[in-house]
């Protein structure tokens, strides 16, 4: 698209009908489309980028803390999809009022179309063409950064790493809003989650996030190299999760992830949500219901400990047969082991077998079922602990 020059005081703007939007927008599907540049994203060493939808009442809070942390030359891409309020022209206003380079998308979907992730994928994929060395900040809408926020991502990236996750909290007025939470229920959870990450740093130890660490990925902040993102296949188009489908395509080509505390966030908390399958509908299942389907990634102590085992083995420092003893343990077919074993990307292996071996099918648990595997989860680390409290662990199960 046509720039008026470097000068930030300039401005283009047009408006694309269907066959332009599918066009320009990676043939989603875009009905039209009006969009309004300024400045120059090719210079931006670091562009945010940011769908929203319906978020007229906190477009101000967020593009207001973000133009505060970001530096003169950065850019902000921001994709408003099939919104009927006045979010476009609230964060029109506010774009034109700071100093950033910016594109600011406003898209209506075909009916019945259209998603949360195509609108992420979008705003990604813009920054990326137009700076292909930039460093693409994922931020939600209903999102303000904290002071620090930018240095913090600097800081991670300059040590080396592809993909960084930063820490999400809740925004403090609407938190107190919320039901309060069981806190037997959230103790569960708790003591479950923090017993499988110290689990999997005893067994398949990850060098650049030692325990204890977040282990999180959120939409609303992280942050990816753009030579990795294009590296990952750019953002899955996935009905949600597109973030954690992300995150293992990262992990997949054997790039580095960081899970920091620098860069903070504060995100909204309501219970009804613009996008299924997100942090609304975990929110509402976990304030309301008594006996809640939890995260995807909590699952029984066994099959923890197996997928471990594997994905220890497929560590860049293991042998071909210790890789080949941990298969082994998987029912999966001779040929398709050696398949497995001839891949010269050893991550991507590991997920493939997790992803087709049935014992390590993921099941979705509930909160009675971690109640019941808790004591078992928390003998096992014991026992891990006492076995080999320094030493890598076997593959062999």
């Amino acid at each position: 698209m046509d720039r008026e020059g470097r000068d930030a005081s300039k401005e283009t703007r047009r408006h694309l009908d269907a066959a332009a939007a599918a066009q320009l927008l990676a043939g989603l599907p875009v009905a039209s489309a009006s969009i309004l540049d300024r400045g120059d994203l090719a210079a931006a060493p670091v562009i945010a980028c940011i769908p929203a939808c319906r978020e007229e009442a906190w477009m101000p809070r967020c593009l207001d803390a973000l133009m505060a942390e970001l530096r003169p030359g950065d850019g902000v891409v921001l994709v408003v999809n099939g919104s009927d309020d006045r979010t476009a022209s609230i964060a029109a206003e506010r774009l034109r009022a700071g100093a950033l380079a910016f594109r600011l998308i406003d898209l209506a979907w075909h009916e019945g179309e259209g998603s949360a992730p195509q609108a992420r994928r979008i705003a990604l994929d813009l920054a990326d063409a137009a700076n292909r060395a930039a460093i693409l900040l994922s931020l939600d809408a209903d999102t303000r950064v904290l002071p620090g926020y930018r240095a913090a991502y600097r800081a991670e990236f300059d040590r080396g790493f592809d993909l960084v996750c930063g820490r999400i909290g809740f925004d403090p007025e609407e938190a107190a809003q919320l039901p309060e939470p069981d806190p037997d229920h959230e103790r569960i959870i708790r003591d479950y989650r923090t017993l499988s990450r110290r689990l999997a740093a005893l067994i398949a130890p990850d060098a650049d996030n030692p325990f204890p660490h977040h282990g999180n990925i959120g939409g609303a902040n992280f942050a990816v190299r753009a030579q990795a993102y294009r590296a990952a296949g750019r953002l899955p188009l996935v009905p949600f999760g597109e973030d954690r489908a992300l995150r293992r395509a990262v992990e997949a080509r054997g790039l580095r992830i960081r899970y920091s505390d620098g860069p903070r966030v504060e995100t909204s908390c309501r219970l009804v949500g613009r996008a299924s399958g997100g942090l609304s509908d975990e929110l509402r299942r976990n304030r309301l219901e008594a006996d809640p389907i939890v995260d995807e990634a909590l699952e029984p102590p066994e099959r923890l400990a197996l997928r471990l085992r594997l994905r220890a083995a497929f560590a860049s420092d293991r042998s071909r047969s210790e890789r080949q003893d941990a298969l082994a343990l998987l029912d999966l077919a001779p040929l398709r082991i050696a398949a497995l074993l001839s891949d010269p990307l050893p991550v991507r292996a590991f997920q493939a077998a997790e992803e087709e071996s049935p014992r390590l099918l993921r099941r979705r648990l509930t909160l009675s079922d971690l109640r019941r595997h808790l004591p078992a989860l928390r003998a096992l680390v014991a026992e891990t602990e006492d076995a080999r409290p320094d030493s890598r662990p076997s593959a062999r199960g």
